[in-house]
This record gives C-alpha cells, structure tokens and sequence, in this order.
C-alpha cells in the first residue's frame, strides 16, 4: 500500500470513510442507481449507506412535493444517523441526491456531520470551471423552482440560463434514444444561451452523460458526481479535524 500524503493522518488514508446517501425520492430503483453509481466512484476509499425516504413523492416534481419531501429526509436523516451511532460507527458525512436539496436546511440543524447537497455542490463546482453557468433538468415547474434556490445562494447574476426537459424525470433513467436526443439538444441551447458550463442536474440524470453521443465544446458536470466529490471532501476534513483535535 502507498503512503498516505503528507497532508492526511496516516488512519484517513487506509480506513473507509462512512457516507450517509439519502434519495428524497420514493423510488427504490434510483436509490440502487445512486448507490451504485457511488460505489464505483469512490471504490476501497468510502462506504455508502443509500437509503430511501418512506413516504413522499415518486420523483420530486413541484413546490408541494419538495415539502413533503423534506419532512420525510429529515425524519430520514436523524433515524439513520441515530442508528449509526447506536452501532458505534458514525457517519462522516451525509449526501441529500435530490437537486432540490429538499430539508437541507433542517438537516444540517439536526444532525451533527456535514451534509452536502447536489445543486450547491453542482453549482459551485460549475463556478471553479467556468463564468456563466446554464442547469438542464426534467419537469416544467423545475426552472422556478431553481430560480428561487439559486437566488438564496446569491448566484443569479452568474447563471445563464435554465432548461427544462419534457416529460417525465423517471423516463430519463431508461436512457432511450429520445431522451438521449433531447439531453443533447438542451446542452447544445445551453451553450447558445452563453454557458461556459453546463449542469445536467438531478438525480434521474445522475450518470446519464457516457450515454450521449458527443458533448459540447465546453465542461458539462454531472450534479451528482459533483456532489459525490464534495461529500467526500467535507468527510476527510471532518475526520481530519476530529484526529488533530483528539476526538
């Protein structure tokens, strides 16, 4: 085994961190997408604990479903996290895959890890990549939904634009001709608008770009592998902090 990086306490470099994935969504099959999609990313370096919420919507698709959701990750989060420390072993940190982010805020009151999101992880990193940024997701009511979520980090003026794809986000995991045409053509728009990066956001598209064709002459960031990234980041820092503090 190599040796740990100067920067990293030697037990950071060869123990797992334990990562807390939490789908605001109902629906199982994603949540087995996602957790995954996770495994492969981060291989020997994490444990992903995936879980579904017990009630809510199929699939997040407007303001009324968002609050549904987040009482049902909240309820989520706190049982999970109580689990894991009755276990003896703690999460690090904790993931919500859902664009949505919804009961982020909640969530981060309640529970003593750091909690990442995908739409302040996506939009973040777009921001390290490029000047303007342009999200595309599914549903009609997500570009309001977005425009108030992106007002609250204060982000707007960098955000060139918001493209909705039609139909239903669920269709989108089958990765059928149609979808794959239409994920294509709303990055190319994305790009007319002025984006320098482009954000295929959402969990239903979570994986989705080894699927198209050809991409755009600019970075495109897949929101959860942006989020993945930024979970991990928050847990070895946690975990670091907590080793120089003796804890």
């Amino acid at each position: 085994m190599s040796a740990a990086p100067a920067f990293l306490p030697d037990c950071l470099a060869v123990t797992p961190s334990r990562l807390l994935v939490i789908n605001g969504n109902t629906t199982a099959d994603l949540t087995a997408s996602l957790a995954e999609q996770a495994r492969a990313f981060f291989g020997d370096a994490a444990r992903v604990h995936a879980v579904t919420v017990p009630f809510g919507p199929a699939y997040i698709a407007s303001r009324a479903q968002a609050a549904v959701s987040a009482h049902a990750v909240c309820e989520t989060a706190e049982r999970e996290a109580a689990l894991a420390e009755a276990a003896g072993e703690p999460f690090d940190a904790c993931l919500l895959a859902c664009f949505g982010e919804p009961g982020i805020g909640a969530v981060r009151e309640r529970l003593r890890m750091p909690v990442a999101g995908m739409a302040e992880a996506a939009i973040f990193t777009a921001l390290q990549r490029g000047d303007r940024y342009a999200i595309v997701t599914v549903g009609r009511l997500w570009p309001g939904m977005l425009r108030e979520q992106i007002r609250q980090l204060g982000l707007e003026s960098r955000c060139a634009g918001l493209l909705a794809l039609p139909g239903n986000a669920l269709d989108y995991v089958t990765r059928s001709p149609a979808t794959i045409a239409a994920v294509g053509q709303a990055l190319d728009d994305a790009v007319a608008l002025g984006a320098d990066v482009v954000i295929v956001a959402g969990a239903a598209l979570a994986g989705f770009l080894p699927s198209l064709p050809r991409l755009p002459a600019v970075p495109v960031i897949d929101s959860y592998r942006a989020a993945l990234s930024q979970v991990q980041a928050l847990a070895t820092l946690e975990r670091a902090q907590r080793q120089a503090a003796g804890r």
